[in-house]
């Protein structure tokens, strides 16, 4: 509304700086909107399908961020909201498949590994302590890859269920095949869009970048590790 309030007093002044700021402003306005983060966000959460039969040797569940929550009651208070989500819906598929669950993040931007924190959530769940393995070094995704790749080569699991927020599940596969997975099953959970969803006067209204951000994170994290892949191959 600032650059709008600013195009419409320079009109008269200087028009090519008016223009500018009529530009700015609407791409700030169409860039935070509901519209624009789901059709950059739909095509990473649709690009995997839910498995109707899962199966595999292990299921592998990827953090996706903690608090350093003083006295919590309980686990699942020091979970962001896409660790949570991932963690419930992991609690299900191992009650479902009786896998064990490897939970891969160490300590990124707190003094608690995430793998500590998803293991007690489980365990609070009903998943037995015994099917719960915990990679506590990894910062990112590439090194959850790395990590737990090593974990299945320590335990012989070739098969596994790769469980991350739909989103991030396009860069999670990438990342995991490069490391050396051959055979991986994408169960991805979470979705925010829906596909032909009606469109409502909301989702014209600016304030959506954090869903945008999102998007633009992944889109940037496959294209980084991509090049990086490329530029190892040429080496």
């Amino acid at each position: 509304m600032l650059l709008a309030g600013v195009a419409v007093y320079l009109r008269k002044r200087s028009r090519p700086a008016a223009l500018a700021c009529a530009a700015l402003a609407a791409a700030v306005w169409i860039t935070s909107t509901g519209v624009f983060s789901d059709a950059l966000l739909r095509p990473l959460e649709y690009a995997y399908g839910t498995p109707a039969a899962p199966a595999g040797d292990v299921i592998v569940v990827l953090g996706g961020g903690v608090y350093d929550a003083a006295g919590a009651f309980s686990a699942g208070e020091l979970l962001a909201p896409a660790s949570l989500a991932r963690l419930s819906a992991a609690a299900l598929l191992q009650k479902k498949t009786g896998l064990p669950v490897i939970v891969s993040g160490g300590p990124v931007f707190s003094s608690l590994a995430e793998a500590d924190a998803a293991g007690a959530y489980l365990e609070e769940r009903g998943v037995p302590a015994g099917a719960i393995i915990k990679e506590k070094i990894s910062r990112d995704t590439a090194e959850n890859a790395a990590f737990t790749r090593k974990v299945c080569l320590e335990r012989g699991y070739k098969k596994i269920m790769l469980l991350t927020s739909a989103y991030h599940m396009p860069r999670a596969v990438f990342l995991f095949k490069r490391a050396g997975f051959e055979a991986i099953v994408p169960f991805p959970v979470s979705r925010a869009t829906i596909k032909g969803e009606k469109i409502f006067h909301r989702d014209l209204t600016p304030g959506n970048y954090a869903a945008a951000a999102r998007a633009m994170n992944e889109y940037l994290g496959l294209l980084f590790y991509r090049l990086v892949s490329l530029g190892g191959e040429k080496r």
